[in-house]
């Protein structure tokens, strides 16, 4: 049965139990533009249909959970996860931000987070345009992770999002996942593949193999719409068109199906 956790004018955090609780997840919702009483969680069917006991953090708007109250939700839930259960954090984009800053006082052992950004604080990554946030709060900004959970981060290099997964391999080591033209809706890309499901319960059982995965979403890109969408913006322009044709043809030879066994795949750095 659906339980609350805690709530509060900003924040509801809500628990459904599963028959399986020693592992849980705890999600963060990503931005969206309304905010309906009595919604899902972030993840909330697909964990409750596989029987995995999962929190879900729902904020009241797109403020990047910057509310003071988040410690005391946080150890709420904390205290409430049974002793010795394995926790994995999960969320995309602003909830990404929120799965990787909030680790540590959850005791988070893996951290799973779909093209998170390194900071909302505009001094600190003022070349970000693409999203604001409704509080001018940056309460959690600098909260380091969890320093003994796997990091597991899925994004695209040709993407702006580069330049957040640079800044966040200066603060805590972290397991790369390049989910090549797809921009910032690195999940959505996922999902059209048909890999989300077994990525995130790899994951959390330790059978996920990252190269394994570049490689299969690779050779199953031309089923995502994302994709298509992506790969067609970077067509405009001579030099845009040409630059990321060469892009491609370098990744396939990695990735494809006559690909080297070994497809760690271009680094941020060297892919755009």
């Amino acid at each position: 049965m659906r339980q609350v956790i805690f709530e509060s004018e900003n924040l509801t955090v809500v628990k459904v139990p599963g028959e399986c609780d020693d592992t849980v997840f705890v999600t963060f919702e990503s931005m969206r533009a309304d905010w309906p009483v009595g919604r899902k969680g972030f993840g909330e069917d697909f964990f409750a249909k596989r029987g995995r006991t999962a929190y879900h953090f729902m904020p009241s708007g797109n403020c990047w959970y910057q509310y003071p109250e988040m410690p005391e939700a946080l150890a709420r839930v904390r205290a409430d996860i049974a002793e010795g259960a394995r926790v994995i954090t999960y969320g995309m984009s602003m909830g990404g931000y929120a799965a990787y800053r909030f680790s540590a006082p959850l005791g988070a052992d893996l951290v799973i987070a779909f093209s998170p950004q390194y900071s909302i604080d505009r001094w600190r990554v003022w070349w970000e345009r693409r999203w604001g946030s409704q509080s001018r709060s940056v309460l959690w900004d600098r909260q380091m992770p969890s320093e003994g959970a796997v990091k597991y981060i899925f994004y695209d290099p040709l993407n702006l999002d580069r330049r957040h997964i640079r800044a966040l391999r200066r603060e805590a080591p972290l397991e790369l996942v390049r989910i090549y033209f797809s921009g910032h809706a690195s999940i959505a890309y996922v999902q059209e593949c048909g890999l989300l499901d077994s990525a995130v319960l790899d994951i959390a059982e330790g059978r996920f193999d990252a190269a394994r995965f570049e490689r299969r979403i690779w050779q199953r890109r031309l089923v995502s719409a994302t994709y298509a969408k992506i790969r067609q913006r970077k067509r405009t322009g001579l030099f845009r068109r040409l630059r990321y044709r060469v892009i491609e043809h370098l990744l396939e030879r990695r990735l494809g199906t006559g690909g080297a066994p070994d497809a760690a795949g271009l680094t941020p750095d060297r892919a755009v």
